[in-house]
């Protein structure tokens, strides 16, 4: 046999052993599941969530995974409050936001209008939210909003957010890729 056979017979010997190697498979496993998980934390859905259960004044309870009151015996919170914010939020806090390229100036103008959109609406509502003079509250619900828009609107910073995603799977990527032909291969994208 002439040396490049011998070689690609090598080679696909190690591809399959690498192929059914458990170790292998299992780091395949571990790494898709970093990225599900990635994805899934930035997912805008569920920061809404959070954050109307935040608004109701309850914590994830990190050992049933069920949200509960932080306080018993605390005053609910309107559903029209509820409904509203959640509401604006939507149109906020969604994948085009989060997958965008805002400069900071753009990241200032926007938050200079969920500043002024939340305060005007707790007071102009207050009657009808039933927190007529709750100064507290509506600064809890208000810092509630605000932060977390502006941590959604700071991953959008120059697309940082974007760079990470594709950065994580084109990682994944080379690293699948490096069972057909070899490591040197795969980490080439560093260069």
């Amino acid at each position: 046999m002439d040396e490049p056979s011998e070689q690609r017979i090598a080679n696909d010997i190690a591809r399959q052993q690498m192929e059914n190697d458990p170790n292998s498979i299992y780091a395949d496993t571990l790494r898709e599941d970093k990225i599900s998980n990635f994805i899934q934390q930035i997912n805008p859905d569920n920061l809404l969530v959070d954050i109307e259960h935040r608004i109701r004044g309850e914590k994830k309870n990190p050992y049933t995974q069920q949200w509960e009151p932080i306080s018993e015996g605390q005053k609910p919170i309107s559903e029209a409050l509820i409904v509203n914010f959640i509401s604006f939020l939507g149109s906020i806090l969604n994948q085009n936001t989060s997958l965008s390229h805002f400069t900071a100036l753009e990241i200032n103008n926007i938050m200079e209008v969920v500043i002024e959109y939340i305060r005007d609406d707790l007071t102009d509502n207050d009657e009808t939210y039933d927190i007529v003079g709750n100064y507290m509250e509506m600064t809890r619900i208000g810092n509630i909003l605000c932060i977390s828009i502006f941590a959604t609107l700071k991953q959008a910073l120059n697309g940082n957010l974007v760079r990470r995603i594709f950065s994580s799977l084109k990682v994944n990527a080379s690293l699948t890729e490096e069972k057909k032909h070899g490591i040197k291969e795969a980490i080439q994208f560093w260069k």
